[in-house]
């Protein structure tokens, strides 16, 4: 399997070098890149071609601080719409929920996955078979990243309890240490980030529930596009658009994938999946977000959600969330 990444995540080291002065064009073209597809947010570049533009970068600035300076650089359109997603969540947890659930929007090398247990949320990031070893460099421009990602919305002052780096310090520890401040430790398999349940769980003023819904589905389409043998993405896709029209059948999501019915159910069973899991999931996420939208009624929420009575939304969110709507939203409106 060739992994992709996107061109997006390259344009911050282009923008590094031409930054210093440097020709950036020609190192990339050297590495086997086409610079001129840095000017594309959906074009993807092979990720053993970016691990030698890695090394050629570190070779031509000999800077022990590249990973910190070139993740310093992310900023939302980086990581296509699921950065302005994860700058409209109502938490951390809800960003870094969505980090694990469409990270591989990104780069599809890795495998992200956010759990809690007590008082703390671990993301980890494991790469995927037959993924080689991560470039140093890459690792910590990611880490760099992230952490950015969080004090945008958390503030300057947010840190995470412990991160844990897949790979073996060197002589740029000491300017993670200064950008991260947190403490560190090297050489697990996988990148992980230890973060307190009070940070990740605390409401975010800058919240926005339908500019992140709509990011998202925008995220949903894309994937589904980029992963065409994905059957289980493009299910949720079409569910995603069909739910309005109130008739979200198998058969029907089956015709405009132009498969049968039984086809359908074969290819979900070998992902896992289920038609009727991924339809309970994509309209329980979708509530999640239409109840934080006060300006809709919850009669106009069950129909945007494919429901034919208000009473069996309710009856759905009470099997969700243990409340009805009403409630629901005024607990979601109280924790703001």
């Amino acid at each position: 399997m060739a992994f992709t990444t996107l061109s997006s995540w390259a344009l911050l080291v282009w923008e590094e070098l031409d930054q210093r002065g440097l020709d950036a064009d020609a190192l990339f073209r050297q590495a086997g890149l086409d610079p001129t597809h840095l000017m594309d947010p959906n074009a993807r570049f092979p990720v053993e071609i970016l691990r030698r533009m890695w090394v050629a970068t570190r070779e031509v600035t000999n800077d022990p601080a590249l990973g910190v300076v070139v993740g310093m650089r992310w900023n939302p359109t980086t990581f296509h719409a699921l950065g302005y997603a994860w700058l409209a969540s109502s938490t951390l947890a809800e960003g870094f929920h969505r980090l694990a659930r469409y990270g591989r929007l990104v780069s599809d090398q890795y495998q992200g996955e956010l759990t809690l247990s007590g008082m703390e949320y671990r993301y980890r990031v494991t790469p995927r078979p037959p993924a080689g070893d991560p470039d140093p460099t890459a690792i910590e421009a990611i880490t760099v990243a992230i952490v950015k990602m969080c004090r945008l919305l958390a503030g300057e002052g947010f840190s995470p309890l412990e991160i844990v780096l897949p790979i073996a310090p060197g002589a740029s520890v000491l300017h993670l240490e200064t950008n991260l401040r947190a403490p560190l430790r090297f050489g697990d398999q996988a990148l992980e980030l230890v973060l307190a349940r009070a940070d990740m769980e605390k409401p975010l003023r800058s919240a926005n529930p339908e500019l992140s819904r709509l990011n998202e589905q925008i995220v949903v389409k894309h994937l589904s596009q980029l992963e065409q043998d994905s059957v289980g993405l493009q299910v949720q896709s079409r569910i995603a658009e069909a739910l309005p029209s109130g008739r979200v059948t198998e058969d029907d999501i089956a015709r405009t994938l132009g498969l049968s019915n039984r086809t359908l159910q074969r290819r979900l069973a070998e992902e896992g999946k289920s038609f009727g899991d991924i339809l309970q999931t994509t309209r329980r996420e979708l509530a999640k977000s239409y109840l934080r939208e006060s300006q809709l009624s919850i009669n106009e929420i069950a129909y945007l959600l494919g429901f034919s009575e208000q009473a069996n939304f309710t009856r759905a969110c009470k099997r969700w969330f243990g409340q009805a709507p009403s409630e629901y939203r005024r607990q979601l409106t109280e924790a703001v």
